[in-house]
């Protein structure tokens, strides 16, 4: 069976070859899913490395330091939008996973990570999870394991209302979007952990910084770190 999945991947490859998500180029020999150029061009940031624990001002929450980084800054390369775009459409959770693989090796013996004890994607409602198939804030979190070593977990913090799409909405509506839309189902797993939160893409901060009220509710004790994979900035 896996010798037919070998050729049957063979001969899709050789009849629709697969493009670089960012720029939209075939790869060629490329062995990774984005190509070397794209990658050489990309506007890494390397806030992992710093030394600078200063909480970000768009994530204060009360009773809570929060650390943000982000791999990406938007705002230099907008066509990065588009890789983001196929993995949170257009059903490309592999994608997802690769570039989480990505990011956890640029993060992978980094002192931010030092003593973090559990990974934890930013949940979807069930209904909007079961629509899309997958969590694409998952996938980047599991791919960022996968390179560090740490453990995902997924149960502990859910999403309790389905909320309408944040897109195009005022930082107001965003914010009254998404209040209570999150609840801590086992605040005894969490209970004295320092938390990594992963999401794909921080904008005004709205969602994440209620999701991390909700956690800092339910369990005072913990300290918790975010990780997105782009940082749209404050307002966009």
């Amino acid at each position: 069976m896996s010798i037919l999945n070998s050729w049957w991947r063979a001969l899709v490859a050789l009849i629709f070859p697969p493009h670089c998500p960012v720029c939209d180029l075939p790869l060629g020999d490329e062995k990774g899913p984005i190509c070397s150029p794209c990658l050489a061009s990309a506007p890494l940031t390397s806030d992992w490395a710093l030394r600078n624990d200063t909480p970000c001002d768009r994530l204060s929450v009360k009773g809570c330091e929060v650390r943000v980084v982000a791999m990406l800054k938007f705002h230099k390369a907008p066509q990065w939008r588009h890789l983001i775009h196929q993995f949170k459409y257009h059903s490309r959770w592999r994608l997802a996973r690769e570039v989480g693989r990505l990011y956890g090796g640029k993060m992978a013996g980094s002192l931010f990570l030092s003593d973090v004890d559990w990974v934890i994607p930013m949940p979807l409602h069930p209904l909007r999870r079961m629509w899309r198939g997958y969590n694409q804030s998952e996938e980047l979190a599991r791919g960022i394991a996968e390179q560090t070593g740490l453990k995902v977990e997924t149960k502990s913090v859910v999403r309790v209302h389905y909320t309408r799409s944040q897109v195009w909405r005022t930082r107001e509506e965003r914010f009254k979007n998404v209040q209570d839309a999150f609840r801590v189902a086992h605040p005894e797993r969490l209970a004295g952990c320092h938390l990594l939160l992963v999401d794909d893409v921080l904008t005004t901060g709205s969602t994440m910084r209620t999701c991390i009220q909700a956690i800092v509710d339910a369990v005072p004790d913990c300290r918790i770190s975010v990780a997105v994979l782009a940082d749209a900035g404050g307002g966009s």
